[in-house]
């Protein structure tokens, strides 16, 4: 095959996509038709430069999923001037949050392509949920009489600039359809916790932030919205569900629920 400099970016974005990305979000970034894309990572996989599902765990996935072969691994390595050990790169997925992971990456493309869309919002940075596994932060906070610790793991963080403004937000991807009791207890008040400690600013610059937390249907948003309220959350943390998510209605749209609001509202305020 004659490698081309879109096969470049695709190898690239599959890493900054924390190591895997599916085949419709590389058509959707990379590609018109279907019949094209499929041609090509076809030549990818063969060549050695991505690696796919063999047809048992095909199985168990959603769609086809692309992760960086041997091959690829060491071009990224070189664009990076480091070397595959020192490069970190993801030789397989995590099997059993696949589909948490290709959520995750629908919700960054949804972001990247709204602030395309309205140039007076840039998005500044994304760090994945791979670097927080990487290097911990852990908080300590309580819990009625109780003091408790915890390692802060969100699914990405990222900073927009808008208005003059930066904002600093924590990705919570939830995809569970039961009712999570402890809520309060695992995620709100640690990442309350988080947002004000020491471990946040070293690491962000700042001691502001909100969290945003996608789920599964009204009714669990509900349920985590009453448990959000118990811990005081106020402005720090922001709900919606899948079904409502999407690039035209990520930033302005008002599909998202604050703590202490009863209407509905946008992420991004503009004048």
């Amino acid at each position: 095959m004659r490698f081309t400099d879109r096969d470049q970016r695709i190898l690239e974005a599959i890493y900054a996509y924390d190591g895997m990305l599916s085949f419709s979000q590389i058509q959707r970034l990379f590609f018109t038709g279907k019949s094209q894309a499929e041609l090509r990572m076809r030549l990818l996989y063969h060549n050695g430069y991505v690696e796919r599902p063999n047809e048992a765990q095909r199985r168990h996935v959603p769609e086809m999923i692309y992760w960086l072969g041997r091959k690829g691994a060491e071009v990224v390595a070189s664009l990076n001037s480091t070397t595959t050990k020192s490069l970190g790169w993801r030789k397989e997925p995590r099997w059993f949050q696949v589909e948490h992971d290709i959520a995750v990456n629908n919700f960054r493309l949804d972001i990247e392509e709204a602030c395309r869309d309205h140039p007076e919002i840039r998005l500044q940075a994304w760090t994945p949920e791979s670097d927080f596994l990487a290097f911990h932060d852990k908080v300590e906070y309580r819990y009625g009489d109780n003091t408790l610790r915890r390692y802060i793991r969100p699914d990405g963080f990222f900073m927009l600039l808008a208005g003059g403004h930066r904002i600093r937000y924590l990705l919570e991807i939830d995809r569970s359809t039961e009712d999570n009791p402890r809520f309060l207890r695992e995620k709100v008040l640690p990442g309350l916790a988080y947002i004000k400690s020491k471990a946040y600013e070293e690491r962000f610059g700042h001691r502001t932030g909100r969290w945003l937390v996608v789920t599964t249907s009204e009714r669990r948003m509900g349920n985590m919205l009453t448990q959000a309220r118990l811990g005081d959350a106020k402005g720090y943390f922001y709900f919606t569900t899948f079904d409502q998510v999407n690039k035209e209605t990520i930033l302005e749209a008002p599909i998202w629920r604050r703590v202490d609001r009863d209407e509905q509202m946008p992420l991004v305020f503009l004048d």
